[in-house]
């Protein structure tokens, strides 16, 4: 007795022809615009919010499976997350901002579950419209940086800059510089990576934004600049088969290192960046340090949330101690209560297990999981020094690593001729 094929049925075929027409037309640029106005949060809402909400219509019309593999992160930011912030703001919930504050919270949550799904369903063709998109959103806030912080059109310094720091098209430049860096590395592994006439198209967006981060004068973002571009660069050297190719990686890291001293050398030349440089090159700001800086307070309140387990209420931090928390795991405690806390730290380490574990899988999105692994990491350890809960990229970043390593958990490798083929089945 054979096992014969399974007959795909005319209704079949239709439907799956609808299904990949409404993908085409209507989820696919749709997604691609979402992302791209990501940059655009000078204005609240932004339009990032709104282009998110039709993303998930456009999804729901055409249909999504949300897989297994990502229950956990549904569990803990939708529900658990969630309810802490619904316990913690019932204490302050006649102040309008903290319960807007938590239906923010809820809505970001909400980004990472949609953004894991759509990348596991299709995680070639979903990663190659995410990195279009997101290259151009972040072209446009550092030329937005670098026009406002020079002054090259008239009030565009006013708008695109705060204490003489860059903020593009953002509300802070501890945000801005950051979300530059995902988009910075993917144009760096294709200058390590491909051959031809290529590189000036990617050296030129890749200059503009570095130039961005640098104007940024955030010290974070440096950081996570710097460790994320040495993770990705030590992680695609190690799994990297061909001894020409890493000979490549290492002479395009030398000249790259070389191509970015002298952009700092050159920006310095110019007084006013060169003023600002060395203060933020200080690692200790008065603000630090003291006991009323803030590092002095994060001590003196963790004793005090050990007695309030449902949190102080969203946004109430400031007014007990006079300044923001400045680190997203005494805020979670603080503004979610125990739940949120416990929930939103799980869910931080979590990612972390699960992105370091299928980075290793071989897949033909590897190295872009490498991407959004090294800017990951780095980025969620910034929590420690800034609130990062509404920081949309960083939702972004978490849903990207449960959507590839959903895809890499189903993916099995054929042979080279039924590579495509199969590579088609594991993605559907």
């Amino acid at each position: 007795m054979t096992d014969a094929p399974a007959r795909i049925s005319p209704a079949d075929d239709r439907r799956r022809e609808h299904w990949t027409r409404l993908d085409r037309r209507l989820v696919r640029p749709v997604l691609w615009l979402t992302i791209a106005l990501s940059f655009l949060v000078i204005v609240e809402p932004s339009p990032y919010e709104f282009m998110f909400l039709v993303l998930c219509w456009a999804v729901l019309v055409r249909g999504i499976t949300i897989p297994r593999f990502i229950a956990p992160v549904v569990f803990l930011l939708p529900v658990m997350f969630t309810i802490g912030g619904i316990t913690a703001v019932l204490q302050v919930v006649y102040e309008f901002d903290s319960v807007r504050y938590v239906a923010i919270s809820m809505y970001l949550t909400i980004t990472t579950v949609v953004f894991a799904a759509l990348v596991a369903e299709d995680p070639v063709g979903r990663l190659r419209i995410i990195r279009s998109a997101y290259i151009v959103a972040a072209v446009i806030a550092a030329l937005a940086a670098i026009v406002g912080y020079f002054g090259l059109v008239p009030g565009a310094k006013e708008m695109f800059t705060l204490y003489n720091r860059a903020s593009g098209t953002f509300k802070d430049p501890n945000v801005y510089g950051p979300f530059l860096v995902f988009p910075a590395l993917l144009l760096i592994q294709d200058l390590l990576t491909r051959q031809g006439g290529r590189i000036l198209t990617l050296a030129i967006p890749l200059g503009i934004i570095a130039v961005g981060v640098l104007l940024s004068f955030s010290r974070a973002a440096w950081a996570i600049f710097m460790v994320s571009t040495l993770l990705m660069g030590a992680m695609m050297f190690a799994f990297t088969a061909s001894p020409r190719l890493r000979l490549r990686m290492g002479i395009g890291a030398i000249a790259g290192a070389m191509a970015l001293g002298g952009l700092i050398v050159g920006l310095l030349a110019v007084p006013e960046v060169s003023v600002v440089f060395q203060e933020r090159a200080d690692l200790s700001q008065s603000y630090d340090v003291g006991t009323t800086g803030r590092f002095a307070i994060q001590k003196r309140s963790i004793w005090d949330l050990i007695d309030q387990p449902l949190g102080m209420g969203p946004l109430q931090y400031s007014k007990v101690y006079g300044q923001d928390p400045h680190n997203v795991f005494i805020n979670s405690f603080a503004s979610y209560g125990w739940i949120g806390g416990f929930s939103f730290i799980t869910f931080v380490v979590l990612t972390w297990i699960v992105g370091i574990r299928y980075a290793l899988v071989r897949t033909p999105w590897q190295n872009f999981h490498f991407a959004a692994l090294a800017t990951f990491l780095p980025l969620s350890l910034e929590g420690f020094i800034v609130d990062i809960d509404h920081w949309r990229h960083f939702y972004l970043m978490a849903g990207l690593l449960w959507g590839m390593s959903a895809a890499a958990a189903a993916y099995r490798p054929q042979p080279p001729a039924r590579q495509d083929r199969a590579y088609l089945r594991a993605a559907m």
